[in-house]
């Protein structure tokens, strides 16, 4: 008789209620399909990054035949770092319960947050070989951030956002309206001539706080980026490009240029943040590059790089 397959889940246990009900439902639609299902509840910031970095690990007798990660963006991308860093082989593979506030991952592979359509996907184990991006060392799937973004990410109220989600960032991108002082940065892409811009979105994806489109070449499955660069500074400008992306314009938007490149440095103000997945990564000066080993990413039913 054959041994069932093995999921471990790594989770949030502090989710909203609505979304533990997700949780609990794809977990009763796995066991019914033959799966036994290992829950890993996080205690504190780093717990999904080092639980995902201790099952890759494993020798492939002992670990999971599936790993999987239940939450947000910045969840997801925490396992990530965990899973890159692992020495594990043949490499795990790694699906995803969207129950975050704009869940990008799983708008950019056509994922519907169902638990029926969750749970049939992780079941079939369909991977996608998934290049992600590097941003002074720290992993990111979906995007790097440099500018107004990572202000918003950076003085974000955690407490706002549990209680009215996204409307908590278009509160905190009013809030920069005011206190941003629009600096310059300076960014060089692979070996080219440095360019100017009042913020930079380094894309992986096409998405951007759900499914409002800055990169429309951008693709998973490509080991390159797309860089977006606001060239235009100041509240107005802020105001205008803000309008374009919730238009889906804004990759035709004047002051707005996207262009395709593997390395990308920036610099601008001392210690200024950068944001990754809607998580700090870390302070300027930026070196943001394609991780040496892809992740394993499983894909819905229907999707096509």
């Amino acid at each position: 008789m054959s041994q069932a397959p093995r999921i471990a889940i790594i989770f949030n246990p502090v989710a909203g209620r609505s979304r533990r009900l997700v949780l609990e439902d794809v977990c009763d639609r796995l066991a019914a399909r033959g799966w036994a299902v290992e829950l890993k509840p996080t205690a504190a910031r780093g717990d999904a990054e080092r639980f995902a970095a201790e099952i890759a690990a494993l020798q492939v007798g002992a670990r999971p035949d599936l790993l999987a990660v239940a939450g947000g963006d910045g969840t997801i991308g925490e396992a990530i770092n965990g899973l890159i860093a692992a020495p594990g082989l043949p490499p795990m593979p790694i699906g995803i319960i969207p129950m975050g506030t704009a869940n990008v991952l799983a708008a950019e592979i056509g994922l519907a947050v169902d638990a029926d359509a969750i749970a049939a996907s992780l079941d079939a184990r369909r991977t996608q070989t998934v290049y992600v991006g590097r941003a002074n060392g720290r992993a990111f799937t979906l995007m790097a951030g440099v500018g107004v973004d990572a202000h918003v990410v950076a003085e974000l109220d955690v407490a706002l956002k549990r209680r009215i989600g996204k409307a908590a960032y278009v509160i905190g991108a009013c809030r920069q309206l005011f206190r941003f002082g629009f600096p310059t940065y300076r960014v060089r892409i692979d070996q080219g001539p440095f360019l100017d811009a009042a913020s930079v979105i380094v894309a992986k994806g096409r998405f951007y706080g759900g499914k409002h489109i800055v990169a429309p070449l951008a693709r998973l499955d490509q080991p390159t980026f797309q860089v977006c660069l606001f060239e235009r500074k100041g509240a107005l400008h802020m105001l205008r490009y803000a309008l374009a992306l919730g238009l889906g314009t804004l990759p035709r938007a004047r002051g707005y240029r996207i262009l395709a490149g593997r390395q990308v440095t920036i610099d601008g103000p001392a210690q200024d943040p950068i944001q990754g997945d809607g998580d700090i990564l870390g302070q300027l000066p930026a070196t943001i590059d394609i991780a040496p080993a892809p992740i394993h990413l499983v894909m819905p039913a229907g999707f096509r790089p």
